[in-house]
């Protein structure tokens, strides 16, 4: 994830990966609507090299796109990918969207480096017996027997678990020297299991000598793996965090890397050589070996991806979580790792977690010293010289020269287009008037799955700046996204653009429904009062009216149904809405009205709506809203009536009341964003008690916030 505070290296024993214990926070945060992002943040990543990325996010596009003269890679699953389009996602959300989830059982985990012992039962058997069934040199007996003692073999990891005693029974029965070789791994099994690593290594050493390929090769690979156990029983405390340095068994570090180099020496191509491997990057990890660890990790991300034994986004996952966090640039010469952290120290603040705690920012002459290790990979060079003159030296010009124009290929890898995306992002900069046209060009080779959503949240940027939110709606807009449409109709829209939308019935039932329900609060907060009955009878006929507002910011919408309620019990006799406003409608200024709009507003918990919570200025609908008219504020109102001359007693009572109220329970204003001092909220108090002693209102208040 993008690093948030001090990147911890953190281990829980059992799990697939330390980055699990510390992934639950992804889901509290809120994506950003943005593409040039320098501020982290962990839910906002998108298919673009980025600095604002998860780190795993960027290491994983540059991983998956080596060989940029191929498409991006999607998911095989087209119809799955299609549900989990790369929106600006956490980390799982964004891997899933391009790439299949991880794996969850067999080989495959210690591919990634895991070591848990029982996580392999299950590949194990099917190892054992394929190669068991496939000997003519035991008995039928034999192998039955010895096969149902490996399948009765049900490891806890806590104890012996279950199936010691029919494995004894088997390596009892068996006569002819190649059932008591399959019984001899059996034993051997069986005592790693159960955590009798000593055990364990007498069983495995003695298959060296065994005639069967099969048992002498994985004997090998479990002498390995029965070191890597061991060495990691004492590596972790009781709460399942990786010890110090100081307080690990360097000497066990020792045999577990002697035994897994020994496997992978005698068998180079093996049936285990990438489990090998994976363990051993564990064994460095673990022991603290990190300049090895770094070799390993540098020949990996250089191989092609078919090669590696592991998938990109499992290798992003382990890199991130094993060694990133303490690699310094001086370190490293792989240029995938090299542009990993380039990005993570071009971040808003220059180090890691955007704070000055773990590295130091990024200078253009450390980039450009940089240069010889990017030999045959100039392209992500130029990225990186082009990222820095955009986020942090702000010169957009600089960008041009560095990237040029080639947003009309077919298809784009994911550097290249990084490269593109990032001149776009410098052409709406300087305001060059060709910026539009590009994304236009840019968006026809653009992965759908991946890489659209990014264009059309560019362009829908783009158009929202210059005034023009509509051109996102008009029949040919390339821009689909509902997210982005909505967010463009909530935050952005004019009443021309939001009454068009409510009313097209080729738009989808949601955005019809954002659409009518921004308008007609719009109407009513900014003094549309003439067009909102016309609006209101958009709303369909056969609408159920609502308790209240309801509503949320997500893919729904709030229900315009509320609109059309009948009066509400109150605090102060009004009638309906709509003859509310149409009293409003004839003079804005009456003050029976303007109550009664207050009141509408307060029972149904508008006054601090979202529809006026506007995005950050950086984001998609944070240009401002093109709607005419100042919002209406239940506390202004209610100070206007106080001192109004020809408001009734009841009316400036009850204004004073309210007024009050804005601030239960906190003292905070909660009408609308002034301030108002509590001298001021206290001579309210005491006017209301003082003029209306016999008002109700007067009467039920007993204090003041």
């Amino acid at each position: 994830m993008a690093r948030r505070g001090v990147w911890l290296v953190v281990l829980i024993f059992a799990v697939l990966s330390p980055m699990a214990a510390r992934a639950s926070s992804d889901g509290d945060c809120k994506p950003s609507w943005k593409i040039a992002g320098t501020g982290t943040n962990t839910c906002s990543n998108l298919a673009v090299l980025q600095p604002g990325n998860d780190t795993r996010a960027n290491l994983l596009l540059l991983l998956a796109g080596q060989d940029d003269a191929q498409p991006a890679p999607v998911r095989s699953d087209e119809e799955e990918a299609s549900k989990v389009l790369a929106e600006p996602s956490d980390w799982a959300t964004f891997r899933s969207a391009l790439y299949p989830p991880p794996s969850t059982g067999g080989n495959g985990l210690y591919a990634a480096g895991e070591g848990s012992r029982c996580r392999s039962n299950d590949a194990g058997t099917a190892d054992f017996v394929m190669a068991l069934r496939a000997e003519q040199g035991v008995t039928s007996a034999e192998r039955d027997e010895l096969i149902a003692a490996r399948q009765g073999l049900r490891p806890d990891c806590s104890g012996a678990g279950a199936g010691r005693e029919a494995v004894s029974a088997a390596a009892e029965h068996a006569q002819s020297p190649l059932a008591k070789d399959f019984a001899a791994y059996l034993s051997g099994a069986a005592a790693f299991y159960a955590g009798d690593f000593d055990a364990a290594a007498r069983h495995f050493a003695a298959l060296s000598r065994s005639t069967q390929p099969w048992l002498r090769e994985s004997g090998r690979y479990l002498l390995g793996r029965v070191e890597v156990n061991h060495l990691q029983a004492g590596a972790f405390d009781e709460y399942g965090n990786l010890r110090e340095v100081p307080q690990r068994d360097t000497g066990k570090a020792t045999e577990a890397e002697t035994g897994l180099l020994d496997y992978l020496t005698a068998y180079p191509n093996g049936r285990y050589a990438t489990s090998a491997r994976g363990l051993l990057r564990r064994v460095y990890w673990m022991s603290g070996a990190n300049a090895k660890l770094l070799a390993e990790y540098e020949r990996l991300v250089e191989q092609k991806a078919s090669e590696r034994g592991i998938s990109d986004a499992d290798l992003a996952q382990e890199l991130d979580s094993k060694l990133l966090p303490l690699l310094g640039a001086e370190q490293v010469r792989s240029p995938v790792l090299l542009a990993t952290l380039d990005l993570v120290r071009m971040r808003k603040g220059g180090s890691l977690s955007g704070e000055a705690c773990c590295s130091k920012a990024l200078t253009l002459e450390e980039l450009n010293g940089q240069r010889e290790f990017f030999a045959g990979k100039t392209d992500l060079f130029d990225y990186l010289v082009a990222s820095y003159q955009f986020h942090v030296a702000r010169q957009p010009r600089a960008v041009l020269g560095l990237l040029p124009d080639r947003a009309q290929r077919k298809s784009y890898g994911n550097l290249e287009f990084s490269r593109q995306v990032l001149r776009g992002l410098a052409l709406d900069s300087v305001k060059d008037r060709n910026a539009r046209g590009f994304w236009l060009d840019l968006i026809g080779g653009a992965s759908p799955t991946s890489q659209r959503v990014v264009v059309e949240l560019a362009l829908a940027m783009h158009d929202e700046r210059a005034g023009k939110p509509e051109r996102s709606f008009e029949p040919a807009s390339p821009v689909r996204n509902q997210t982005i449409r909505q967010t463009l109709l909530r935050y952005s829209a004019g009443p021309q653009l939001l009454r068009g939308q409510a009313k097209d019935t080729v738009a989808s039932p949601a955005e019809r429904a954002t659409a009518l329900y921004t308008l007609l609060y719009r109407d009513l907060t900014r003094g549309a009062y003439k067009a909102f009955p016309g609006d209101l009878a958009l709303v369909p006929t056969d609408a159920k009216p609502e308790a209240d507002a309801g509503g949320a910011e997500g893919d729904g919408a709030p229900s315009s149904n509320v609109f059309i309620k009948p009066e509400t019990a109150s605090d102060f006799v009004c009638p309906d809405l709509k003859s509310s406003v149409a009293t409003l409608s004839a003079n804005p200024r009456h003050i029976g009205a303007r109550l009664c709009l207050g009141e509408f507003i307060r029972l149904n918990g508008l006054d601090q709506a979202f529809l006026d919570t506007l995005p950050a200025k950086d984001e998609l609908g944070g240009n401002g809203v093109l709607f005419p008219g100042r919002k209406f504020s239940r506390l202004e109102a209610y100070r206007s009536i106080i001192g109004a001359a020809g408001a009734t007693s009841d009316q400036k009572a009850y204004s004073l009341y309210r007024a009050i109220w804005c601030f239960a329970p906190t003292g905070k204003n909660g009408c609308d964003d002034s301030e108002v001092p509590a001298a001021q909220r206290k001579a309210w108090f005491k006017a209301l008690k003082r003029d209306y002693p016999q008002s109700r209102w007067a009467q039920s208040l007993e204090y003041y916030w």
